[in-house]
């Protein structure tokens, strides 16, 4: 080690500041070595001053050798040291070490470099090579993009432009004396159809000269009505059916024809109908009068249970024609040959297929084919185009029917056709209509379609046929209805289920006996109220026209007859429960949280009960069990239980709840006796329960405060749904985060429901259910969302019901789930698709999980 110190007398001790080696600091150093020291500094502090910058990884290394840490002290440091003595040699060594450490740290970054500059080369060569490839991609994407480009160029329609108005006949501005002055108000004579006596119809019996088989099954379903009378004078409407007209002044009743409907079966136009409404198919020039008479097509079949096996499903959604037409073209549209060949190379140049026969008949009138090989067609296409004349006429109207009954959407040329029935039936949601002038666009309109529109309009022309258009049956009905809307009269009152008392004369137990005391004590959930039942038959005259269009277009209730209860009335303003002149009924809740909301039920439609429906079968013991549950239930009306066992008589003693329990006979052993209309149920809201199902209070309350709010659906528990598995929907009850039905032996539904499913939905489901003794709630179901489109509602995290106590149940069997797996293959083919839809969410109540403070409680304590 090297230490230097500075004296008063400029003296040098070079050594490590020992006390000898000071000692001689009289001596004087030969210069020669002063210069020499002076010079290995010198060498030392320049190589330093290059190397020290890259020998910083190294540094604590190579200047703390093993011997020792190199330090530069002044002599006074080494005054109180030892010195132990250090040669020059050494000195020169320990240098040379250093020296040799930089010049390994030089050659080792030179090879560092040397390796960079290698992998610099190397990763330039590459760059150049991933450039050429992302030329060569680019140029693919170029290539990609044109093809694309041109793909698009073929599918995309290109829009035309319509037509110019063609130049006016001379003959069109002749007089003609226009019927379209006729209106039902200045021809029909209100004076015999009072509000208050009923719409009436008298049938006329005619001679068979004039009569034919089809005319007399029309008479004879006329005749089925309960609106007919045989006194012509309670008579509001007199009906006349014949096949060959006839001089219908001789008529007894005729008085020119006022109040008369001439229902026309045959094909050639009437003359001199003075004030009669005339219902045919065949009109003569300017003879149809809209709004007063009515075009159809009325060549239909007899009715059939099993109608549904000849109507196409609405999936798959692609089929093989986009557009078809079968037939000539009148004379006075030849320039739309022109259109017609434009479209063809339009659709051949999208990829679509399009199947035109414009010379497979003489007349534009005439239908093309046999009707079976119409039926393939339509079967194949998309949308079927209606060249209509000035007038209806048979032909046109029988390609609407077989557009309807084979699933192809109508496309009519025209925007003054007159659909049937066009005051109710709401025919935008069926077909399409344009000007002729538009034809140019069509393609492009055409393929502008969603699919999700092309299969409401499909399933919503399936929903008209079969409810107002498909056979004699429905036909008939559907003029009763049409007719009795237009006159204003209300029908006679709903036609309801007549309950069966089953103790001999009475619906009550002989004997009642107070019922067990719960084991423990229920939440308080609301007033003890008498029995109230819900205002009926409030819309006999907003149903004619304020409702009508949802009556006739979703769910064919309340057109046929006035509905007793409508579940899609609208609700009052949330104000309205203050208003002293509504106010009556209303039971607001105060402002406050569980306690105030508990006190009364709000909502937004004055207070109402609900019926519980109970459906047993000789299970005594847990009848009794499911009766107790309900005592002192808040807002109960009734409870009705349908003995379903017709082979034996029950007990005599029953428990006496606080409301009425009335026992009703079933006339058969069916499930479907638990969706009967009967006239014992007064609310709206009832309650469908099995007598297995254990429900605490407060899960119904909350269920039917749900309910409330959402009248059109299904609210209840247990929550099922439908899966594909491969080729085939499959019933399921495993737990998953989407369902799609719920099980109505613990549901609210509103009793509008329980008249579609006994009188309106397809009788093969019902025979169904009778059947395999299963799937009434699948039935239900399917019903309710076909009507509605909308999924039902699951209540709180109960999921599956069991009943521990039970010694047989229906789900117990082991045929129970391969038969639902049946049913709902077999519903779906009926309605000609799966209306079940998926629901991803349950509702529980508002501070359900909710941190409130110590003075405020919850809704509910449980759900």
């Amino acid at each position: 080690m090297l230490g230097m110190s500075t004296t008063s007398n400029d003296s040098f001790c070079l050594d490590k500041g020992c006390r000898r080696c000071c000692a001689v600091k009289n001596e004087r150093i030969p210069r020669f070595r002063i210069v020499r020291i002076l010079a290995l500094l010198l060498v030392i502090a320049v190589v330093l001053s290059f190397c020290l910058p890259s020998l910083s990884g190294v540094l604590d290394l190579e200047l703390y050798p093993a011997k020792g840490p190199v330090s530069f002290r002044f002599g006074s440091d080494y005054e109180s040291q030892q010195c132990f003595g250090y040669s020059y040699s050494e000195r020169v060594s320990e240098t040379r070490k250093v020296l040799e450490s930089v010049r390994r740290d030089l050659l080792a970054a030179t090879r560092q470099l040397r390796k960079i500059h290698d992998e610099t080369e190397s990763l330039n060569k590459q760059i150049v090579d991933q450039k050429a490839e992302l030329n060569e991609l680019n140029l693919e994407i170029d290539n990609l993009r044109r093809l694309r480009d041109e793909l698009n160029d073929q599918k995309n329609v290109r829009v035309s432009l319509p037509h110019a108005p063609p130049s006016r006949n001379s003959s069109l501005d002749e007089y003609l004396p226009p019927r379209g002055s006729d209106t039902f108000e200045t021809v029909f004579d209100f004076s015999r159809c009072s509000v208050a006596g009923g719409f009436r119809l008298f049938i006329y019996d005619l001679p068979s000269v004039f009569a034919s088989d089809l005319s007399r099954r029309y008479v004879d379903y006329f005749r089925l009505s309960r609106f007919v009378t045989k006194e012509p004078s309670e008579a509001c409407l007199f009906i006349v059916v014949f096949e060959k007209p006839f001089s219908f002044s001789s008529l007894p009743h005729w008085r020119k024809g006022t109040n008369h409907l001439l229902l026309n079966v045959g094909s050639e136009p009437l003359r001199n109908t003075s004030n009669a409404i005339v219902a045919s198919s065949a009109f003569s020039k300017r003879s149809f009068r809209p709004h007063l008479d009515i075009a159809a097509y009325f060549v239909l079949p007899d009715y059939s249970k099993d109608q549904w096996k000849y109507l196409p499903s609405l999936l798959p959604y692609e089929r093989k024609y986009l557009l078809s037409y079968f037939g000539a073209i009148p004379d006075e549209m030849l320039q739309l040959r022109n259109d017609f060949d434009q479209f063809y190379r339009s659709a051949s140049k999208s990829g679509d297929t399009v199947l035109f026969n414009l010379s497979c008949s003489s007349s534009s009138s005439a239908l093309c084919f046999t009707r079976p090989a119409r039926a393939a067609v339509l079967r194949e296409s998309m949308f079927v185009l209606l060249i209509t004349d000035e007038f209806p006429s048979p032909p046109v109207e029988e390609r609407l029917y077989e557009a309807l009954a084979y699933g192809a959407i109508p496309v009519v040329l025209s925007l003054d056709f007159q659909f049937p029935f066009d005051d109710f039936i709401d025919w935008n949601r069926i077909s399409y209509r344009l000007p002729i002038a538009r034809l140019p666009e069509l393609h492009f309109i055409l393929r502008s379609f969603s699919p999700s529109d092309i299969l409401e309009m499909r399933r919503h022309g399936r929903f008209v046929l079969e409810n107002y258009l498909c056979n004699i049956k429905v036909m008939t009905l559907t003029i009763e209805a049409a007719l009795r809307y237009r006159i204003g009269v209300p029908s006679v009152v709903n036609f309801q289920e007549r309950a069966e008392p089953l103790f001999n004369n009475s619906f009550i137990a002989p004997i009642s006996f107070p019922p067990t005391p719960p084991s423990f004590e229920e939440e308080y959930l609301g007033p003890q109220e008498s029995p109230h039942p819900s205002s009926a038959y409030l819309h006999n005259f907003t149903s004619l026209q304020m409702y009508s269009n949802h009556l006739w277009n979703d769910v064919a209730y309340g057109v046929f007859d006035s509905a007793e209860f409508l579940a899609f009335d609208k609700p009052y303003p949330s104000d309205s429960e203050y208003d002293s002149s509504l106010s009556t009924g209303f039971r607001p809740i105060a402002p406050g949280s569980g306690v105030e909301f508990s006190t009364a039920m709000g909502g937004n439609r004055p207070r109402e009960q609900f019926t519980v429906v109970l459906l047993t079968y000789r299970r005594s013991g847990l009848l009794v069990a499911a009766l107790e549950r309900l005592n002192r239930l808040p807002y109960l009306n009734k409870v009705l239980v349908v003995w379903n066992d017709v082979d034996s008589s029950p007990k005599q003693d029953w428990p006496k709840l606080h409301v009425p329990v009335q026992f009703i006979k079933a006339k058969m052993n069916s499930l479907n006796n638990r969706f009967l209309p009967y006239d014992l149920i007064e609310t709206e809201a009832v309650l469908s329960l099995d007598d297995d199902i254990d429900l605490k209070q407060h899960e119904i309350i909350f269920a039917f405060r749900v309910w409330r709010e959402q009248r059109t659906k299904i609210v209840g528990f247990p929550a099922r749904y439908h899966a594909r598995y491969g080729e085939e929907i499959y019933y399921n009850s495993n737990h998953t985060c989407q369902y799609s039905m719920v099980l109505t032996g613990a549901s609210f539904i509103h009793k509008m429901y329980f008249y579609i499913y006994s009188y309106s939905m397809p009788a093969v489901i019902r025979e169904k259910v009778d059947e395999i003794m299963n799937c009434e709630d699948v039935a239900m179901n399917f019903l309710v969302s076909h009507l509605t489109r909308s999924p039902p509602i699951k209540a709180t995290t109960k999921w599956t019901i069991r009943c521990p106590t039970c010694s047989e149940m229906l789900s117990q069997d082991a045929t129970h789930f391969s038969e639902r797996h049946e049913c709902i293959r077999f519903f779906a083919s009926v309605y000609g698709y799966n209306p079940l839809l998926f629901s991803q969410y349950r509702v529980d109540s508002v501070l359900f999980k909710t941190r409130l403070p110590p003075n405020h409680q919850k809704c509910f304590r449980y759900v």
